[in-house]
């Protein structure tokens, strides 16, 4: 093997890793669930602790008291990733002072669509689940997100909602991040075995899957009483192969809460978001030029060599 069949070898392997890294590195998508508890909070101190999470990519609230507050927290996750961030948000429109609110990065992901499932709103008294359709540019990979904040104080109405979002996500195509306030009352200690028959029609035929915290587990709502996690992350579909991993989001004296802050802890899911078909890079063009003039070179050393054979007689 000559010199030069050597280096065109080891170009062609440089391209293949430049065009191809795409698909071997998944990205990560960050998404955020969080009950800002209207009425009991003030949106200035919450925006605070919204703007002080960097990294996320899609944030799911629960409790927002209106549009003023949805407005703060947008700008409160732009500041959370800098100047030239651009994120944008869809709230719900049922609920009174508790709506739901999705905010997302629109410099990442493109909202083909956004809907309620007003079937949901049982009773038509609490909150429709919030839905946005949404694609990553880079990547065109699909996915619904989706906020809940079920029944609290009825728990056969909130069965009911439980399990009519299973039901809803069995005709789904497209991958699923469900986040919100569930109301499951998953106790810290023993879960397993204590908590509200809702998680069990939620995740009933392994429809859904909870993104469950590593132990130990911590309670996600400040109550004196209740020692429990409210608050998960379901995924749905191809999402449960995302790899998703999570985590309660703990700060300084947040439990118990004031008239300040929310009585909710925030929690936060990353996920290994497939790449799609990767683009050449401008990288990967440059290489594909010089490959191809060393093909030339190639071709003119054995030109070269046929006449120098050809004039020596060998």
């Amino acid at each position: 093997m000559t010199c030069l069949n050597r280096v065109i070898i080891l170009v062609v392997v440089l391209l293949c890793i430049f065009v191809h890294s795409g698909s071997l590195y998944a990205e990560e998508l960050t998404v955020i669930g969080y009950n800002v508890e209207s009425g009991g909070a003030q949106s200035n101190a919450v925006g605070q602790r919204i703007s002080h999470i960097d990294g996320c990519d899609v944030w799911g609230l629960s409790e927002v008291q209106n549009a003023s507050w949805a407005q703060q927290f947008e700008d409160a996750a732009e500041q959370g990733e800098g100047p030239n961030a651009n994120f944008e948000r869809v709230i719900g429109t049922t609920g009174g002072a508790d709506k739901l609110l999705i905010i997302y990065d629109n410099k990442r992901f493109e909202k083909i669509n956004d809907f309620e499932l007003t079937h949901i709103n049982v009773g038509g008294r609490v909150r429709a689940p919030l839905v946005a359709h949404l694609r990553e540019r880079d990547s065109g990979q699909e996915f619904l997100f989706m906020v809940n904040h079920l029944y609290r104080s009825r728990s056969g109405q909130r069965h009911l909602q439980a399990r009519m979002l299973n039901q809803w996500a069995r005709q789904q195509t497209l991958p699923i991040i469900a986040v919100g306030d569930y109301n499951f009352d998953w106790d810290v200690e023993d879960g397993d075995t204590d908590h509200d028959e809702g998680y069990d029609e939620m995740i009933g035929g392994g429809i859904f899957t909870w993104v469950r915290p590593p132990p130990p587990l911590k309670k996600t709502h400040c109550s004196t009483r209740f020692n429990s996690v409210l608050d998960f992350v379901f995924v749905a579909g191809d999402a449960k192969g995302w790899g998703g991993t999570s985590e309660i989001l703990v700060a300084p004296g947040d439990c118990p809460d004031d008239n300040q802050t929310s009585d909710h802890r925030p929690v936060k899911a990353v996920f290994q978001l497939p790449n799609g078909a990767p683009q050449p890079t401008a990288d990967a063009e440059r290489l594909q030029e010089v490959l191809e003039r060393l093909r030339q070179l190639e071709e003119e050393v054995r030109q070269l060599r046929e006449l120098v054979e050809e004039l020596t007689g060998e």
